[in-house]
């Protein structure tokens, strides 16, 4: 008997930049998805999205997406400027949503969107992808466990060089766009979200540094900077930051553990290095970006070890992340792919009325998230120690 047909989710992709083509890609490899439409405000990169990856329909602006009853999923992929609203306009019309952090440009906008998403019962979801590189599943599995005992201190960094120059720009450089940070809301809010979810604790506290190392800069005058590209131009006008592209903090977790974070867009040679290491009681691990297959475990008494990402060796719940045969590494497409699995398994398991038995990070982290970059600048303003605010909605 021929089984039944599996439900495809009609899907939108909001903003077809950088970060959206990723979505559009990953998308297309997943079964159970249709993309249906795509959307951006600059027309020319919303027909090329529609053309490379074969979107149904392509749409004048969000709300046209928003208005449109038979799209089923949002994803925003729209500058920072944009996603409280888009969020909560696509929350209200009884869509589920996929966004892009920050959530919002506040923590009174993310609890706002949070408590919404609790109201209409929807499966939120947020571009955390970086938990979902199989090694760093089975590193929160590992610390769960106990195997590193007490969670001592937890380091690291997020390095990257691609505003380097003057003549390097980028939207995530106006506050009117980017909100009140750029590299603590950017790459602070990854690393930060990797922090508490392999160690399973909470940051409690920061003292933060925030940087402008670059208080002028020289934005091409005839075109849009899109977040990556390299600059061509050569008529640029001078324009002067208030943004950080330098932060470094200083943290306290919720078990009474310590910490420090480094991050900068500043640091030559570096495309995209993350570094997370977590130090207990019996052993530690690391893990880094730039070698993504690799769970380096260290021991006093005994020699290190390093773990490859292995669908046989793995934890049997972490073991579905690793999808290829050992040996074989998977990269940054097949993390946000993992993601994005999890997130529509999720959807599927609500239509059952069940609830996932996995950790999604969905708009209540992006909240957390938002309350760390509030305490940061709170403490860049008053040179002191700043708790973070309740998540609780």
């Amino acid at each position: 008997m021929e089984g039944a047909k599996m439900k495809k989710y009609r899907v939108a992709v909001i903003g077809t930049g950088y970060i959206g083509a990723v979505h559009c890609e990953q998308l297309l490899r997943l079964p159970n998805v249709m993309l249906a439409g795509v959307a951006d405000k600059n027309p020319r990169l919303a027909s090329e999205a529609a053309q490379q990856f074969g979107a149904e329909k392509i749409y004048q602006n969000a709300g046209e997406v928003i208005a449109d009853r038979t799209i089923d999923v949002i994803h925003n992929c729209t500058p920072n400027n944009l996603h409280y609203e888009i969020n909560k306009q696509a929350l209200e019309s009884g869509k589920q949503v996929f966004s892009e952090k920050p959530l919002a440009l506040s923590a009174k906008e993310s609890s706002e969107l949070t408590r919404l998403a609790e109201k209409k019962k929807a499966v939120t979801g947020i571009n955390f992808c970086y938990r979902y590189y199989p090694v760093v599943q089975e590193a929160a599995v590992r610390i769960a466990r106990g195997e590193i005992g007490t969670v001592y201190n937890i380091m690291g960094n997020y390095l990257q060089d691609w505003l380097l120059y003057p003549t390097d720009y980028s939207w995530r450089l106006d506050a009117s766009m980017s909100g009140a940070s750029n590299i603590v809301g950017d790459l602070g809010s990854h690393w930060c979200d990797l922090a508490q979810f392999v160690s399973g604790l909470k940051i409690t506290e920061v003292m933060a540094e925030l940087k402008t190392i670059l208080p002028v800069r020289k934005r091409p005058k005839n075109k849009e900077t899109l977040t990556f590209s390299a600059a061509t131009d050569s008529e640029y006008e001078d324009v002067k930051i208030s943004l950080d592209e330098y932060c470094a903090l200083l943290l306290r977790f919720d078990n009474g553990a310590s910490g420090t974070f480094t991050t900068s867009e500043l640091a030559a040679g570096r495309k995209c290095n993350i570094d997370l290491q977590v130090y207990g009681s019996e052993s530690s691990l690391a893990w880094n970006h730039e070698r993504s297959a690799e769970l380096w475990l260290g021991h006093r008494d005994k020699p290190n070890q390093i773990f490859f990402e292995s669908p046989n060796l793995q934890a049997p719940e972490t073991r579905r992340f690793a999808r290829l045969p050992s040996g074989h590494p998977m990269g940054y497409m097949d993390a946000i792919l993992n993601l994005f699995r999890d997130f529509y398994q999720a959807i599927e398991l609500k239509e059952e009325d069940k609830k996932p038995d996995f950790r999604l990070p969905d708009f209540q982290a992006g909240h957390e998230e938002m309350l760390i970059l509030e305490a940061a600048i709170r403490s860049r303003e008053s040179g002191a120690w700043a708790k973070i605010g309740s998540a609780n909605i």
